[in-house]
């Protein structure tokens, strides 16, 4: 007769067991990556900012160079912290200065005129490989192997032409590399280096302007009774707010330029205006009193001639540039890496942003910046110990916690777990008294439906090891 016994009923841990050891083994590992990575980019990097002696105080960078190297040495963004450099390789150098003054301008009629910047991109162009496309072309052209653009459509230029030789854009099309102007089909080679101005939609209004404010690429032209300062420059240190303090009237019978960061008009007729420096004084005969103003070439011309007549002698209300300058030259990192790690195109955005230097009679990129007082080599755009402290702290944390939770779980698994004769895993402090009861039921049907000796002892093996657990 064969043997007739209750089934042994198996606690539902294994599975749970075994996943809680999968889980936190994962974790442990986990941890233990992103503390290797985030030692390069978060534990590194910020020891060097707190040991960088970088002044944690803001002062003013202006552009004034930037080229596109093909050697990369340096850079000053970089799209991967882990590599080096290649490819995009922008090189930007600045102006290091302290903020200028806040003014103030009152019972001003105002106009804003805008010139943007030139959009190369939307030139026409000429492809001289295509029969008497090129037959018409007259100005000057920026050619590369018979494929031309137009720049007379958005700059006014005079080059020199000192007897070239004249090409023909129909037969010898492929000749055309560099700039040319062009008149119809024949076209002669620039050789010396020129300067072109914008072509701006609309002039500069002149009639009955005393005040120019030029931020960006707009001017702000106005009549206005008095210019009063709200803050007191102190050379290459820091400045001062101060009471509004008038540095200029309708009644010295001048004209005011100066250079300001932005213009913004409020109620009352007042214009304000912000980070100004380079007030100058010129007098109103020179500006041309027309009915269709002046165009910006002349703008540039009239305020350049006229920095040598400061409108504050004492540099103290709208102080020129020069005595503000704190490093003249300057290379400028997006931070003290010169890197990022977000693989989202921002050391491009960087270069749009900061990366003008006014060439073209154009606007060069202001912005604050963060500098060394014993390093004139190099500056940085983005430095806040506040934030680098704060994600330290999140970076030690994170991953130390969940390094030591999941090991302190392992251990309390390795002592709290036994494995039975069926290889199954069991907690020895999750059993209940169901479990034991059923196994003291499988012992007692196993005796009583054998007489055979040798089964006795495989119950009571059994019932031991409910017991253990």
């Amino acid at each position: 007769m064969g043997r007739h016994y209750k089934p042994r009923l198996i606690p539902e841990q294994n599975q749970r067991i075994c996943g809680s050891i999968c889980f936190c083994q994962l974790t442990m590992v986990l941890s233990c990556v992103a503390l290797v990575y985030l030692t390069v980019a978060i534990y590194v990097p910020s020891h060097r900012a707190f040991k960088s002696g970088i002044d944690p105080i803001p002062v003013m960078c202006m552009t004034i160079n930037t080229t596109m190297a093909k050697n990369c040495q340096w850079a000053s963004c970089g799209e991967w912290c882990l590599t080096k450099t290649s490819g995009f390789c922008p090189q930007i150098h600045v102006t290091v200065m302290r903020n200028g003054t806040g003014i103030r301008l009152i019972n001003c009629t105002s106009n804003l005129t805008t010139c943007p910047p030139a959009n190369l991109g939307a030139l026409k162009k000429f492809n001289c490989n295509q029969g008497t496309e090129c037959s018409h072309m007259n100005g000057v052209y920026n050619c590369t192997l018979g494929h031309c653009t137009n720049m007379s459509e958005l700059y006014q230029c005079e080059p020199k032409i000192d007897g070239g030789s004249v090409i023909d854009s129909e037969r010898d099309n492929l000749k055309l590399n560099g700039h040319f102007v062009c008149n119809k089909s024949s076209c002669i080679k620039i050789k010396q280096s020129f300067e072109c101005d914008r072509r701006c939609p609309e002039n500069i209004p002149t009639r009955g302007k005393n005040v120019y404010l030029k931020y960006g690429d707009s001017v702000v032209a106005s009549t206005c009774h008095a210019a009063y300062s709200l803050h007191e420059a102190n050379g290459t240190e820091p400045g001062k707010a101060i009471n509004a303090t008038r540095f200029w009237s309708k009644e010295d019978k001048t004209v005011l330029f100066a250079t300001c960061l932005d213009v913004v008009p409020s109620a009352g007729r007042q214009l304000n205006a912000t980070d100004c420096v380079n007030g100058t004084l010129i007098d109103p005969a020179l500006i041309p009193n027309k009915d269709n103003g002046m165009n910006y070439t002349v703008f540039y011309e009239l305020y350049n001639s006229s920095l040598n007549r400061p409108a504050d002698p004492l540099h103290r209300y709208v102080p020129m540039q020069s005595e503000i300058t704190i490093y003249n030259n300057s290379r400028l990192y997006i931070n003290l890496e010169a890197c990022v790690n977000t693989l989202q195109g921002e050391c491009k955005q960087f270069l749009d942003t900061h990366g003008r230097d006014g060439d073209n009679r154009t606007a060069p990129s202001r912005f604050p910046c963060y500098y060394d007082k014993n390093d004139p080599f190099f500056v940085v755009a983005r430095f806040d110990l506040k934030k680098t402290l704060r994600e330290l702290i999140i970076a030690v944390a994170v991953p130390s916690a969940l390094f030591v939770v999941s090991w302190a779980t392992l251990c309390f698994i390795t002592r709290s777990v036994n494995v039975g004769d069926d290889a199954k895993l069991r907690c020895k402090y999750c059993t209940d008294g169901g479990d034991e009861s059923e196994l003291r039921e499988e012992e007692t049907t196993m005796i009583t439906s054998h007489s055979d000796p040798q089964y006795v002892p495989i119950a009571r093996e059994n019932r031991a090891l409910a017991e253990s657990a």
